[in-house]
């Protein structure tokens, strides 16, 4: 027994990060597919709460690790180690999935390269994709509409796929870099010269949107969106004084989905 459960920890060692994420999303029982967007296949994970008249929630993740540890390279695979908006979902006692990112979980499509993840990360046709596999995992299962909920670079993600979606009830981002372009000049990083802006959008925002931030968050501080929210002043902010950028959402997920439930109100009746 002892042998076998070194041999199980060595083979947990050895597994990519893709492979640790279909572990976890596994183990919660949740349902595994694949769905093609327009350029770009995407990974989706559904949980098993029956559907209700309410909207689906459709969550997106970060931008994991795009670049190497020195910042110079590129990575081979930018998959983030820790999926938060996956753990969210497990979290969710509501109909909800999960949809990969373009390239992402080693699922390689012909265009893919690492301008996907790095330049382009939010580039159209990466944000078209997401459109597009949202709407189709939203549409084989029935609802109407869908809230999207996105943290740190999914926030961003998901407040440029609403643009492109028809059924949106309502955004939710947690931690999220909303003025792209402010965020990177902020950390001096390369700029995204290849993706979209949400705080440059002219796009009119006719669903509810709820931003969480965390008044600790050294990664996007309040600083990098007032421009979004000045560009969209109904947006509602939602600061919450003992969280930063990753701590503590998921432990405080149940009490703020119900906060989120409540104001988004009939939208999720």
């Amino acid at each position: 027994m002892a042998a076998l459960t070194a041999v199980a920890g060595a083979l947990a060692g050895c597994a990519s990060e893709s492979e640790r994420i279909d572990h976890t999303a596994s183990a919660a029982g949740l349902e595994r597919s694949i769905i093609k967007g327009t350029a770009f296949r995407h990974i989706v994970y559904r949980n098993a709460v029956a559907a209700s008249p309410g909207p689906l929630f459709v969550f997106l993740d970060g931008d994991g690790r795009p670049w190497s540890d020195d910042g110079l390279q590129p990575r081979p695979d930018p998959t983030t180690r820790n999926p938060l908006a996956l753990q969210l979902l497990m979290r969710t006692p509501a109909p909800a999935i999960y949809v990969s990112r373009p390239c992402y979980q080693q699922i390689v499509d012909a265009g893919c390269s690492s301008e996907s993840w790095t330049s382009g990360r939010y580039s159209d046709v990466v944000v078209a994709s997401m459109a597009a596999a949202i709407r189709d995992a939203a549409g084989s299962g029935g609802f109407p509409k869908i809230v999207l909920v996105g943290y740190s670079g999914g926030g961003a993600l998901a407040l440029l796929a609403a643009e492109q979606l028809e059924n949106v009830a309502g955004v939710v981002t947690i931690a999220a870099n909303l003025d792209t372009d402010a965020w990177a000049s902020y950390h001096h990083y390369l700029p995204l010269s290849a993706s979209l802006n949400p705080a440059a959008s002219n796009r009119a925002h006719p669903w509810r949107e709820i931003h969480l931030t965390g008044t600790h968050d050294a990664v996007v501080p309040a600083m990098t969106t007032t421009a979004y929210f000045s560009r969209y002043p109904d947006a509602k902010q939602w600061p919450y004084a003992d969280s930063d950028h990753v701590c503590c959402w998921i432990a405080q997920w149940p009490q703020v989905f119900e906060r989120i439930v409540a104001e988004l109100g009939g939208v999720t009746e």
